[in-house]
């Protein structure tokens, strides 16, 4: 089943931020998660088996920019033990539709460089490579 994101899941989507590289304290986990379920341009979705177990998550938003409008996917990750059973697919196409209900014509996703796997997925999702980039930061003190 896939389902809005709760508080109560909080535990759950910082152990898969892990799994994505990601170590992320419980208390920025719940701060975020809050800012996205309070906000109506955003969209975080869990996937739930039968037990009640949180299997995975999908974020999805909407960018707009002077040079054009569309929705985002923030990130996306299944437990590595769930992986390829169709959770990652129902995730995605769940994003898509909640796109498509706030008006957007677009869903763009970003991948690290080195995630040939997650490459080939939305490939075979029907996404499209459309342009290589790199990322730079600043920290801002």
């Amino acid at each position: 089943m896939i389902r809005i994101a709760k508080t109560s899941d909080v535990k759950k989507l910082s152990d898969l931020c892990s799994q994505l590289g990601y170590e992320v304290e419980e208390t920025d986990i719940k701060k975020r998660l809050q800012y996205i379920l309070d906000n109506p341009d955003h969209g975080l979705f869990v996937y739930e088996d039968q037990k009640g177990l949180v299997g995975g998550w999908a974020h999805v938003f909407g960018k707009h920019l002077l040079e054009g409008i569309y929705a985002e996917l923030g990130g996306i990750v299944v437990d590595s033990r769930h992986r390829r059973l169709g959770i990652g697919k129902s995730l995605i196409e769940h994003c898509e539709k909640w796109a498509i209900e706030k008006g957007y014509s677009e869903l763009r996703v970003r991948s690290g460089g080195t995630r040939e796997k997650a490459h080939l997925f939305y490939s075979q999702m029907g996404y499209e490579n459309t342009k290589w980039q790199k990322v730079f930061n600043r920290l801002l003190k």
